[in-house]
């Protein structure tokens, strides 16, 4: 005889459970952890993220302070700028010793002689003084001659007149032109048409030069306030005093634009080297160049 079960016994209470309870009932004591560990790893995430971000901002706040410094030392920055070395002090003389009072000399009453007279072009010059012969012993056709120290004009007249004299001279009194000839004219004060002295008058040729610089092309460079203002173009206009080795000696800025650019010229241009300026007889001199520009361009 079967017992029967009666309800609120535990028999009952076994066949009366859900068969899928157990299913059901599975990740329930879970779901908590879980939730909390997505909490905990999402603001971790999202504080990494803030710090990067804070980091990137100081990052970027030394970079702008970097640059601002670094415009700050161009714009502050010192160029050196060579000059010519300062001419040494002449050295004094030495001393000498006191010469000995000599005893008065009686001189010999000086002649003057008279000024030459002017020379005029279109008459022929003066004829030179006539030489007097020489009273020399016949030489021995045997004997070697010796013909140093030999300086005196023989020529056929009886005496010499003075003044400017030569072997053929044909004038009975001193001559005191230093242009008389022995082909020329007793009396004559003038020179032969056309025949203008060596180096003077219209046959002379001038053979004076200007200084000028070697090259046109010159790197100079651009000021650090062009630099610091953006500017990309001009033009200084210069002239150059140049001594006899070719350097300059001083610069003169004849127009400046500013920005540093005047001085970066003078400085650029003390640097160069120049065509040495020559005078009338071709002699090296000092001068002074033609204005000419200087010009920056990027």
């Amino acid at each position: 005889m079967s017992a029967i079960a009666q309800p609120g016994s535990p028999v009952f209470a076994r066949e009366t459970r859900d068969p899928l309870s157990r299913v059901l009932e599975l990740g329930d004591r879970e779901l908590p952890l879980g939730i909390a560990v997505g909490l905990v790893g999402a603001a971790l995430v999202h504080a990494l993220v803030v710090v990067q971000m804070a980091t990137a901002l100081f990052e970027v706040g030394a970079f702008a302070e970097n640059v601002r410094m670094l415009v700050l030392e161009r714009s502050q920055a010192s160029y050196d700028i060579e000059l010519p070395e300062p001419p040494e002090p002449p050295t004094p003389p030495a001393p000498t010793a006191e010469p000995e009072k000599e005893e008065p000399v009686e001189k010999a009453p000086e002649v003057k002689q008279e000024a030459a007279p002017e020379a005029k072009a279109g008459e022929p010059p003066p004829a030179a003084a006539e030489a007097g012969k020489v009273l020399t012993q016949e030489p021995d056709p045997d004997e070697p001659v010796d013909l140093t120290g030999e300086g005196f004009i023989s020529g056929t007249s009886d005496r010499f007149a003075g003044g400017t004299t030569a072997a053929a001279g044909t004038s009975k009194t001193a001559v005191k032109d230093p242009k008389a000839r022995p082909s020329g004219t007793e009396g004559g004060k003038g020179q032969k048409p056309g025949a203008a002295p060596a180096g003077t008058g219209a046959g002379a040729k001038d053979a004076s030069r200007a200084a000028t610089p070697t090259s046109r092309s010159w790197n100079c460079g651009f000021p650090p306030e062009a630099d610091f203002d953006q500017i990309d173009y001009a033009t200084v206009m210069i002239s150059v005093t140049v001594g006899t080795d070719g350097r300059a000696k001083s610069v003169n800025v004849l127009s400046d634009p500013g920005h540093g650019f005047g001085r970066l010229a003078k400085s650029c241009a003390m640097r160069m080297q120049y065509n040495v300026g020559v005078d009338k007889e071709g002699q090296p001199v000092v001068k002074t160049t033609s204005p000419f520009p200087v010009r920056f361009t990027r």
